[in-house]
């Protein structure tokens, strides 16, 4: 399945310091797929949230690398990565600071990082709202330097997720043209509950399993009619009733 990440223009914000600072305390935060024209870092100071992201030129939900992220770490995203960040905690507070591209030209690859004591202490600084706009930009500037000259610890990326499982087995079924199993079915295949997967996958791919399965569904069908195969030949095969089922699934699923 691919992703659908909008643009999120930073660099009008970014335009008179080269910097701009955000953040959020919003219970239940989520943010779907975007992507800036800018660097981001993204930090958790209180609470803990998952960021999923892609390699540059990657599109697709099985390659997202996602990391649980907790004080003292953070995600470091260089420009046009597509991400999505989703809080674990009911209460939560974090910061992002994008950065115009020229102030990160030698960023290395996206990256879940550790947050040295200094940098840290850097990043609450900056979020004070009494701090001066001049000692601001002093900061960053260091936090810049600071980034660039300690290499990135990785987090462990969790890569084999409960919801990549689950879109692992319904494309390893429409590969061997079995029947797509029901998302019952693959929660007790999974070995977790109903409750559990759907969590996972809100939290993970910002979807829930009905609509993620319906979309790989309607992404294998696009695929099977564009080999030249009549539309009722994909029906069957797919394993609608009828026809006009799978055409209901079509107009309904984003390509």
């Amino acid at each position: 399945m691919t992703v659908v990440a909008h643009l999120s223009s930073k660099l009008p914000l970014v335009a008179s310091t080269g910097f701009s600072l955000g953040h959020s305390r919003q219970p239940h935060y989520e943010c779907e797929w975007h992507l800036h024209d800018c660097a981001m870092l993204l930090w958790p100071q209180l609470g803990g949230l998952k960021s999923a992201w892609l390699d540059e030129g990657a599109s697709a939900l099985l390659d997202a690398h996602t990391a649980r992220l907790t004080r003292k770490t953070a995600v470091l995203l260089p420009p046009s990565t597509a991400h999505h960040t989703i809080a674990e905690t009911h209460r939560q507070q974090h910061g992002e600071l994008y950065l115009a591209p020229e102030l990160v030209r030698g960023l290395k690859p996206p990256a879940a990082i550790h947050l040295d004591g200094a940098t840290m202490a850097m990043l609450d600084a900056l979020l004070s709202p009494t701090l001066a706009p001049r000692s601001a930009e002093a900061l960053v500037r260091a936090i810049v330097m600071q980034l660039a000259s300690v290499k990135p610890l990785a987090l462990p990326l969790q890569r084999a997720s409960l919801a990549q499982d689950m879109l692992r087995r319904l494309a390893s079924a429409l590969e061997w043209e079995q029947p797509l199993p029901s998302i019952d079915a693959l929660a007790c295949e999974l070995g977790v509950s109903m409750r559990q997967l759907q969590r996972a996958c809100r939290q993970e791919l910002g979807a829930s399993p009905v609509a993620l399965r319906r979309r790989l569904l309607a992404a294998h069908a696009r695929t099977l009619l564009a080999r030249g195969l009549p539309f009722a030949t994909v029906s069957a095969q797919l394993g609608f009733a009828s026809s006009g089922h799978l055409g209901r699934l079509l107009r309904g699923a984003p390509d």
